[in-house]
């Protein structure tokens, strides 16, 4: 049980054991939370059986993980959270292992003629390189929900939509846009043309979403790559009391898009409507990105969310702050 999958596969065993056992959950509501069929749900109580975990208590090497995750997704409204155990102090290897688990997480829940949509950054771009020895699914697309800055590979959604798509056998969608419109007027022009409105659409119909989630008071986020200009207007970006970063919208505290300007130039999907899409998996790894975190989850954008335990209990003290 040393491979990586046979870890998640336990961990969506356990989750299902509690679910069933612990909070008296029906096969069929279990399915509805962990975004599975009712059939693979009835394997994963089965196996669960089979591995000797069911007796007078269900038995866990994750017992801790999974009890945070469960209280995590009581006090957030979150319908499942992941979380990886914070093994190093270097952020790039944390990071890299959270995108592996998303990896792992979102390839359980595709399955064939579905569609995906995602953005660019660190996280997706992880959660992408983390995939490893996935099944072909037939009819399965991928497109971008938001316009690309070429130059950097986490900037690059065609890139990233791309190499996902190509990992499944899947068919990508390219976004022939930049992420920012110059002007409100160039906005409209942009958006309304049909090799643009075509991609948005398919995003806003996607099935499932993956999206990074950038905090901006640390700078823990892609999002000053994104246009030359954001950095010299720091002052305007933090005066509309923005702290987190979501599609290139930025947000306030309360997870509410703030006035800030290039808020009227980003040419992707809003937030409301990644909020529509059935299966939407927010990755975010690092204790900076707990405030960026609270925001996006208390605007209900997002309904899974996969991090490390250290980022996870910095949000679940924030939340308890706040309630």
């Amino acid at each position: 049980m040393d491979h990586p999958q046979d870890l998640a596969q336990v961990r969506r065993i356990f989750t299902a054991l509690t679910l069933h056992y612990v909070d008296k959950l029906t096969q069929a509501q279990i399915a509805e939370r962990m975004g599975q069929s009712h059939s693979t749900v009835n394997r994963m109580i089965k196996a669960g059986h089979d591995m000797g975990m069911v007796e007078i208590s269900i038995r866990s090497p994750f017992q801790d993980h999974l009890e945070l995750e469960h209280e995590l997704a009581e006090i957030s409204g979150l319908l499942e959270v992941v979380i990886e155990p914070t093994t190093s102090d270097n952020p790039e290897a944390v990071l890299a292992r959270v995108g592996a688990i998303a990896g792992e997480l979102l390839a359980s829940k595709l399955k064939p003629d579905m569609t995906l949509c995602l953005t660019g950054g660190k996280g997706v771009s992880a959660c992408v390189a983390g995939l490893r020895h996935v099944t072909p699914l037939a009819g399965m697309k991928v497109v971008p929900a938001t316009g690309l800055v070429q130059g950097k590979h986490y900037t690059d959604v065609n890139h990233a939509a791309a190499t996902l798509a190509r990992a499944f056998g899947g068919e990508a969608m390219q976004m022939l846009s930049p992420m920012f419109a110059e002007t409100e007027e160039q906005h409209a022009m942009i958006t309304g043309m049909k090799t643009v409105s075509r991609v948005m659409e398919a995003a806003r119909a996607a099935d499932i979403a993956l999206v990074g989630i950038g905090g901006l008071r640390e700078k823990a986020t892609s999002y000053f790559d994104l246009h030359r200009d954001v950095p010299a207007e720091e002052k305007e970006l933090y005066a509309s009391g923005a702290v987190a970063e979501l599609m290139a919208h930025v947000l306030d505290p309360q997870g509410a898009v703030t006035d800030y300007v290039r808020n009227r130039l980003v040419v992707a999907i809003s937030p409301s409507d990644l909020a529509k899409v059935p299966i939407s998996i927010g990755v975010a790894a690092g204790q900076e990105k707990a405030e960026a975190i609270c925001a996006v989850v208390r605007g209900g954008y997002i309904n899974t969310l996969v991090t490390d335990e250290a980022t996870a209990r910095s949000v679940l003290a924030r939340l308890k702050e706040l309630s």
